[in-house]
């Protein structure tokens, strides 16, 4: 069960990184510096949802008896199973609704690119992910420079991207190039939208992992509003998607929040790059 139960004005966050909410309202959030999964419900109630603050590490169990080492993406299913990258150790964590915490995916502290299924697979510096409607977990594998997809069961392969080879080039599969993906998030019909930290771009990468840059340009940061190409980001680090297909970037070298509209025009939603 629940580790501990605060008030909102009792809960400390001292580096919250992912956030993520179920179809209840809830709030999931990773913290990249107390070690910690948190509950956050709609009354404002913040429960410790697994690990121990300042407490890192990397354990699998319950609730406080579980370790996290710089937790960073977050995201939920409809049956409200949670999936954090846990960053430092290099794995994906699967914690279930009543705080017992598994690895689903790769090897605590070996870091690698290789394919395969839960233990056997490796990963480099994981950071966002995101779920689709069938319950695969996507996730931007930020060391090695690709998009990695993890089935429900537990394996892995590589969406798009070739590990350890960094650059911008669109493409199918192996043959596109990312630079440190930040992020990931999904549109209604499975396409997976990327923040490409060190390109300043979004790219997007279908089902059958075709990658083509929706706005901004390659190695060109900026601050620009505009369509697809002329407008310009300075390394985004979160994305999302609404259900309209809109998608809002976390501009965070410009200091705001930047919205796309299916088509790629891209404006300027909330904050000032001045």
């Amino acid at each position: 069960g629940m580790v501990s139960t605060l008030t909102n004005t009792l809960a400390r966050f001292p580096a919250p990184r992912g956030v993520a909410v179920d179809r209840s309202g809830n709030l999931a959030v990773s913290d990249n510096e107390a070690q910690t999964v948190s509950k956050i419900m709609p009354s404002g109630t913040v429960s410790v949802w697994a690990g121990n603050a300042s407490r890192h590490g990397y354990a699998d169990g319950s609730g406080a008896a579980a370790r996290f080492n710089r937790p960073i993406g977050i995201a939920v299913d409809r049956q409200r199973n949670l999936f954090v990258t846990d960053n430092f150790t290099h794995v994906i964590r699967k914690v279930t609704p009543d705080g017992a915490v598994v690895t689903l995916a790769g090897r605590a502290w070996a870091t690698g690119a290789e394919d395969g299924a839960g233990a056997k697979a490796r990963f480099d510096w994981p950071c966002g992910a995101a779920l689709d409607r069938a319950g695969n977990l996507y996730v931007a594998d930020a060391g090695n420079h690709t998009i990695r997809k993890i089935s429900a069961s537990g394996l892995v392969t590589t969406l798009a991207g070739s590990a350890g080879n960094s650059g911008s080039a669109d493409g199918a599969g192996a043959k596109a190039r990312f630079a440190s993906p930040a992020d990931v998030a999904l549109d209604s019909a499975g396409n997976v939208f990327v923040a490409d930290r060190g390109n300043h771009a979004i790219r997007k990468v279908t089902p059958s992992g075709v990658v083509t840059t929706v706005a901004g340009v390659a190695g060109k940061p900026g601050r620009s509003d505009g369509a697809g190409g002329t407008a310009r980001f300075s390394n985004p680090t979160g994305v999302a998607v609404d259900t309209l297909d809109h998608i809002y970037v976390a501009d965070t070298g410009n200091h705001v929040v930047r919205k796309i509209i299916p088509g790629g025009e891209v404006t300027t939603l909330a904050g000032s790059a001045e």
